[in-house]
């Protein structure tokens, strides 16, 4: 195994671990929002943490001595567009787990970590398999695309025309928080609309109008 794909494979590793913590912690908040209808701030801060947090595993792929690498705009890239798909379907599965579920967890003395270990992931675990496969498959394919090509290398990515260190911060960190201004977009326009579920149960609750008699 060459040293750039054990580098590749390592920064895909640390985002995938990265970001089941964090939809993990985004499915207990939106748990909380479906609940009580609080927590949209934490969401938001999670939303912005989720596309910042690409720069670190993107350095340890580019480094000095390969300013042409575009490899690490797959981690922007596959964290943006899991991210919008985490929170649709998180969003949607949080809204069907029971309010009692809740008061009992509160009942039995759980705290946050509780809640979420004992109520929140039981319901979201098949979720958060669905979007670690997206995650290794958005990041990792890339990677191979980069390593098996040659004529890869010739692309550049934008934020890599900056020369200096801080310039690639810079750039980086203005372009997560342009994608992250798009996903949370995203997360009150899920919010706003009520599952087909709650739909289809006040329609039922609705008796029909009498009929009209000749």
């Amino acid at each position: 195994m060459s040293e750039q794909l054990t580098v590749c494979l390592i920064a895909v590793a640390i985002n995938l671990a990265a970001m089941l913590v964090i939809y993990s912690i985004m499915a207990h908040q939106l748990t909380r929002i479906a609940w009580r209808g609080r927590g949209t701030l934490s969401v938001v801060l999670i939303i912005v943490a989720a596309q910042l947090f690409w720069i670190a595993p993107a350095f340890l792929i580019v480094g000095a001595r390969d300013p042409d690498n575009a490899s690490s705009y797959a981690l922007w890239f596959g964290n943006w567009l899991v991210c919008g798909f985490a929170i649709v379907l998180l969003g949607r599965t949080a809204k069907g787990i029971p309010r009692r579920l809740d008061d009992s967890a509160r009942l039995d003395g759980l705290g946050s970590f509780g809640t979420l270990r004992r109520v929140v992931l039981p319901f979201v675990g098949r979720d958060l398999g669905l979007l670690a496969l997206f995650t290794v498959m958005a990041t990792l394919l890339p990677f191979w695309a980069f390593i098996n090509l040659p004529e890869a290398d010739r692309s550049i990515v934008l934020f890599q025309r900056f020369f200096s260190f801080q310039g690639r911060i810079v750039m980086m960190a203005a372009g997560s928080f342009i994608g992250a201004l798009l996903l949370i977009a995203v997360l009150f326009f899920v919010r706003g609309r009520p599952p087909s579920s709650q739909m289809s149960s006040k329609e039922t609750a609705e008796p029909p109008p009498p009929l009209a008699r000749g």
